[in-house]
């Protein structure tokens, strides 16, 4: 069984690692490779609540690869590859060695884990930590939780809230499910599970508060970062907000599913999910997802697919449950699963990698850092000022929006970039001092700049692909704000 699960995690690093971005994809994850050279919440590298152990986690691989973004990716792929391991031998003990096999073959090829395997994000790392709890509640319960075990999820407990705090809460339901089987000492593993998970937790609690200014300054990052996210809750958002909170949850589980969603709706609609050997392992489950998606869509929301990755494993088991003796049906769902992926999500990668490649090779041929400023119409999320502060450090850039998720000085609301850092200014010049660069993300087009910047006139960039162009100014620029 271990040298299935090592193949399988073997072959799954060479898939990831052959599809792996080469330039940061996200705005988290233009984020997280800044904070690898001085982490501080303050100035949302990372954003809060912080994301101290992934960062940390990427600074190890750092010391060996030499390239923030590349050790982040790296990372997810490994993460990405023992995650599928972990579904093998979660599937093995809760089902079967052939519910195993397929179900970590579908977690393999599952757009939404390949993808996250090769961006620079923290879900998959999450997902993996997630995966290996539940590994631990299901043993623990065979055991009838001895104290290693109540100990040991105080431990993963902590690890978890390390890397994304937002899913430590969500496992909570699972790991009192768990304790509540302790054949002696219950109430008293409950207290050692929490004690352990506190201490645990303060080992890199207290250094990201300390990195981040102090325990006043970090509070003041995690209430703006609500405000900012409340709209998206049932609770201040309402009936909408939760209508779309469902709907991605379920376009995110299509996505992750693909043909394996037919699999988990056909078994329970028949009798493959009645057998009463299944009964124990799909407790766990429904003890391991309804939870979480509770929290993502009437108490937190769901907002990225790679949310989803913190239950998804969970649905990939039901699959390789009802799938375990249909080899045929594995291989077909395996099939699409990589055209999906290839047509869809792995095209998404490289698309943004050549876009991004491009522009940055334009600004490095035709401008002078020294000279130039580079202007961003807005927080966009896959094109916009942290990815170009990580890869062109060396040009001076302005958002024109204020972001209110930051700290920044009463008469200098915009955040900029210079000397490769984050500062605030109160605009741009417009005296012809410097040339002035107009960033525009994919699918827009330059009149995004007309609210910040007027009637001004500007010109396309050769070479850009009408993602650059350039202005000159008459007057300051006036400042906007955005929520």
């Amino acid at each position: 069984m271990k040298r299935i699960g090592l193949t399988l995690m073997i072959v799954a690093v060479v898939l990831y690692a052959a599809c792996r971005s080469r330039w940061v994809y996200h705005w988290d994850g233009a984020l997280f490779a800044l904070a690898m050279r001085g982490f501080n919440v303050a100035i949302s590298e990372p954003h809060a609540p912080g994301y101290f152990l992934y960062v940390q986690a990427g600074r190890l691989v750092n010391l060996f690869i030499g390239d923030p973004h590349a050790s982040l990716v790296w990372l997810d792929i490994v993460a990405g590859a023992a995650l599928v391991a972990v579904v093998f031998a979660l599937g093995t003990a809760m089902f079967s060695q052939r519910a195993g096999t397929a179900a970590a073959l579908f977690a393999m090829t599952s757009p939404l884990v390949w993808f996250h395997s090769c961006v620079a994000l923290s879900y998959i790392i999450v997902g993996l930590l997630v995966c290996i709890t539940v590994w631990w509640c299901w043993r623990a319960v065979q055991r009838g939780v001895g104290w290693a075990d109540a100990l040991g999820l105080g431990v993963l407990l902590a690890l978890v809230g390390g890397v994304r705090p937002q899913t430590a809460p969500e496992l909570l339901p699972l790991v009192a499910f768990t304790l509540w089987h302790a054949r002696e000492s219950r109430a008293a593993k409950f207290f050692g599970t929490g004690a352990m998970a506190v201490v645990a937790g303060l080992c890199w609690f207290v250094p990201m508060v300390w990195m981040s200014g102090g325990l006043a300054t970090y509070l003041e990052c995690v209430r703006r970062m609500a405000a900012f996210n409340a709209p998206l809750t049932l609770a201040a958002g309402g009936a909408e907000a939760f209508q779309w909170n469902v709907y991605r949850l379920v376009f995110f589980a299509a996505n992750g599913l693909m043909l394996a969603g037919m699999l988990v709706v056909g078994g329970l609609l028949t009798r493959e999910f009645r057998r009463s050997e299944h009964a124990g392992a799909l407790r766990m489950l429904a003890w391991w997802v309804v939870p979480m998606w509770v929290m993502g869509t009437l108490v937190s929301f769901t907002r990225q697919s790679g949310f989803a990755l913190s239950w998804l494993p969970a649905l990939l088991l039901m699959a390789g449950a009802a799938a375990g003796r249909w080899r045929l049906v594995t291989a077909a769902v395996c099939i699409v699963n990589v055209v999906t992926f290839f047509a869809w999500n792995g095209r998404e990668i490289r698309v943004h990698d050549r876009q991004l490649s491009q522009t940055v090779r334009v600004l490095r041929e035709r401008f002078d850092p020294q000279a130039t400023t580079l202007c961003h119409a807005g927080e966009y999320y896959l094109f916009g000022m942290r990815h170009f502060q990580l890869h062109l450090p060396e040009f001076e850039q302005v958002q024109l929006v204020t972001d209110t998720t930051l700290l920044h000085p009463r008469n200098k609301p915009l955040p900029a970039v210079r000397g490769g850092r984050l500062v605030f200014t109160d605009g741009v010049p417009r005296d012809g001092s410097r040339r002035l660069v107009l960033v525009v993300p994919p699918g827009y087009t330059a009149e995004i700049f007309r609210q910040h910047l007027g009637a001004v006139e500007f010109s396309p960039v050769p070479g850009a692909g009408g993602l650059l162009y350039e202005v000159k100014f008459a007057q300051r620029v006036s400042i906007s704000s955005t929520s």
